[in-house]
């Protein structure tokens, strides 16, 4: 049988006399929307700081007729000035209306100030295959009735082997948080999505070189393996669950507002949640308690166990114990659990933002928040306060997996406005080991807030569902970057399928931070035929600054290639060229993958042309055939 033999293919374009945009054949998958920059500040400035509150009167219903003068804000002791003033109210039925009704998701306009932020959070330890069907089932009827377009929703789990993983980040895409919640409780809850925290913290332990790790070698036999401690192992288990949790809720401290946590989970039972000898004061679930109120999560939970007696023994107790402290709703009833989710939606549908001035400082300290109204009998629910910012190089590592996430996929990052430049993500090969090539450059001006000694670059893959599917990182000096700006060329590993793809550069000691995004689909390999796969584009620039690049693992029959002998083309003299139009002259040249199967004598005939999108008329009018050099090569 003919083996399937692949061809770097590399044409000129020629010396163009004229200003073209690149055509659908030639470029890669359009960038998409570039949007203001600004870079990250950390001085002290004046900012306008928002608090969310829910006001109840004695039968538990929204208050929804006060005015800015009915409120009183202390920040630390001291009455603020309020400047700001926002009504978000939740359309109810009338009392007329039959009681089965459900309360409808009323859309509103864009809110100026804050919108809902909920966080979807989906627990495969304390839970049963009952519960985690149950659980998906839940969030997408809470999806379909309850979301106001406004919202903004991020997707959270924890599993034994995975641990605590951030799926989606807060987003008002709600179709993609539906197709995510889609595959909840399709797959065994043990082994599920990839894990960005693990995949981030394991490149950097390998300080950004994770192709260059040699596999482990044992050279004596391995030790017989002790006895297993079962309730040992369930202590540890338990321990890692709520030390994930609280370093989410650390970690949550950044977002303005209020967060709504909907949980479903069956809960830790009390005796292990609270072991017989600990106080209050020390016990690491009363620790996580304090942690959710300081940074104004609610949790709303819903317990997915069966019907039960001793709730004390359950985890039920502790369930109900947290939505209560944390001012969130409990459920007991899964099997039963629309009123849950309209309770969910009325008791958070309902609030006030208040605003005033701040000096903020970035010293990271705790201001205590008291909100009062002047109207008697009302039910007062505010935050309890805020953490004033603090320097990046003090984040923990979940509060900077978090930002890296949020840079990654949200619209517009929380933490701050990123510079935006463009990038290539081409398929050019059907080696799975290595299918994927990012090309970027990053102008010099992009780099202006980011250039350090110490500057992380972060490739991700993610698929349709927002699933981490490759990472790679390597750190960086950028305080000698050439006049052009720096450029980047990595090769990835990704199955067939289409991809968003990421790059992230991150100063370490600042946080600033410039990101590029594209999509693209990598094909299925041809089993017979020609396949011709889409070009890498290459302009003439020697000695230019490359940033550290990422090419497949050497194996046993094939050694690691440079990535000249791999795109054919030298990078010590050609850069890629990612930029949508070309100036006039310009010199272009292309190179592309081209993969023969089960053919003895392939005759390959290439040609190429450059359409000028800006002129009308016919296609004729519109071309400019250019003349070209061929060569190839073949690997075996």
């Amino acid at each position: 049988m003919t083996k399937t033999r692949h061809f770097v293919i590399v044409l000129c374009l020629g010396c163009l006399s004229f200003i073209a945009g690149l055509s659908p054949q030639l470029s890669s998958v359009p960038q998409e929307a570039v949007r203001p920059q600004k870079p990250l500040q950390y001085e002290a400035r004046t900012t306008i700081k928002l608090i969310q509150v829910i006001v109840l009167d004695k039968q538990g219903k929204p208050v929804t007729d006060l005015k800015k003068e009915d409120f009183v804000l202390s920040d630390n002791g001291q009455e603020m000035k309020l400047t700001e003033f926002e009504k978000h109210l939740l359309s109810l039925p009338s009392v007329e209306k039959p009681a089965e009704e459900r309360v409808a998701a009323t859309p509103l306009p864009a809110p100026r100030l804050l919108n809902r932020k909920y966080f979807l959070f989906f627990d495969f330890v304390y839970n049963n295959p009952a519960g985690v069907r149950k659980m998906g089932e839940v969030a997408r009827n809470f999806l379909e009735t309850q979301i106001l377009p406004t919202d903004e929703i991020g997707v959270l789990s924890f599993s034994f082997l995975k641990r605590l993983q951030v799926h989606l980040y807060l987003t008002t895409d709600h179709e993609r948080v539906r197709k995510l919640i889609s595959k909840i409780g399709l797959r065994d809850s043990t082994d599920r999505f990839e894990d960005l925290e693990d995949k981030y913290q394991r490149e950097l332990k390998a300080a950004g070189l994770a192709d260059e790790r040699g596999e482990t070698k044992y050279t004596q036999p391995m030790p017989e393996m002790p006895q297993l401690d079962l309730a040992e192992m369930w202590r540890l288990h338990s321990l890692h669950y709520i030390d994930g949790l609280t370093a989410l809720a650390i970690a949550l401290r950044s977002i303005p507002g209020q967060k709504h946590l909907v949980l479903f989970s069956e809960g830790i039972p009390y005796p292990v949640a609270y072991p017989p000898g600990t106080s209050a004061k020390f016990n690491r679930y009363e620790i996580l308690l304090r942690e959710l109120q300081t940074s104004n999560v609610a949790v709303h939970a819903l317990y997915t166990g069966g019907i039960t007696l001793s709730d004390w023994l359950t985890g039920a107790w502790t369930l109900a114990k947290t939505s209560y402290d944390t001012g969130g709703q409990y459920w007991l009833n899964m099997y039963n659990y629309e009123p849950f989710v309209e309770k969910v939606n009325v008791s958070t549908g309902s609030y006030y933002v208040l605003g005033y001035p701040i000096s903020e400082t970035w010293d990271g300290k705790y201001h205590r928040i008291r909100v009062t109204v002047k109207r008697p009998g009302c039910d007062v629910r505010a935050q309890f306060g805020y953490f004033n910012p603090k320097p990046f190089s003090d984040y923990t590592d979940l509060e900077k997996t978090i930002q890296l996430v949020d840079l990654a996929l949200a619209d517009k990052p929380l933490s701050q406005t990123p510079d935006r430049f463009e990038m290539a993500a081409l398929p050019f090969s059907g080696d799975p080991a290595g299918n994927l090539v990012f090309a970027a450059r990053i102008p010099k001006d992009k780099l202006t807030s980011v250039a350090g000694k110490k500057v992380e670059v972060v490739s991700l893959v993610f698929n349709p569902s927002d699933e981490i599917v490759e990472l790679r990182r390597s750190e960086e000096d950028l305080t000698k970057v050439g006049a052009s700006g720096a450029y980047l060329l990595s090769v990835l590993a990704v199955p067939p399928g289409a991809y968003r793809c990421r790059l992230v550069i991150r100063n370490l000691e600042t946080g600033a931070a410039a990101v590029a995004g594209v999509s693209t689909a990598v094909p299925e390999a041809k089993a017979s035929g020609i396949a011709l796969l889409p070009p890498t584009l290459w302009k003439p620039e020697r000695n230019a600054f490359y940033l550290k690049v990422f090419t497949p693992k050497a194996t046993g029959k094939s050694p690691t290639r440079s990535l000249s002998e791999i795109l054919g083309f030298d990078t010590r003299q050609y850069v890629p060229y990612t930029e949508k139009t070309l100036s006039s002259p310009s010199e272009i040249w292309a190179s592309f993958r081209c993969a023969v199967a089960k053919i003895a004598a392939p005759k390959i005939k290439i040609s190429a042309f450059f359409e000028n999108l800006e002129l009308g008329g016919s296609p004729r009018l519109r071309r400019r055939r250019s003349k070209f050099r061929l060569f190839s090569r073949t690997w075996n």
